[in-house]
């Protein structure tokens, strides 16, 4: 996380399609239930988008997610309209999906008898 900026946490926090995205990620794993987001977002489906919104900054720090945004925006120069978020090869699915199930993993059940 040492080579993620501020400003570029903020800006993954604040994009519309990262936002997207990451309200894709968690509903489908929400449904699928293999997140636990507990019930202070709701029990309903919206429950998974609620839990995105005020979690962004935590998921869009995400070790090495500014470093990839910076360098993405750093490639790209010259085209004042591209945009990062929409871009998949910068932060994949995967990298989403696995922020996801770390930040929601479901409590371990109780070991014993």
């Amino acid at each position: 996380m040492a080579d993620d900026s501020y400003l570029a946490i903020d800006t993954i926090a604040t994009d519309a399609y990262m936002q997207a995205r990451l309200n894709a990620c968690a509903t489908q794993q929400w449904e699928l239930g293999t997140i636990d987001i507990g019930t202070e977002w709701g029990d309903g489906v919206t429950a998974p988008l609620s839990w995105v919104a005020n979690a962004r900054y935590l998921w869009a720090s995400s070790p090495g997610w500014g470093a990839a945004w910076d360098s993405a925006l750093a490639s790209h120069p010259d085209d004042a309209t591209y945009e990062p978020g929409k871009d998949e090869a910068v932060i994949t699915d995967d990298m989403i999906l696995a922020t996801v199930q770390a930040l929601a993993a479901p409590p371990e059940a109780p070991s014993g008898p």
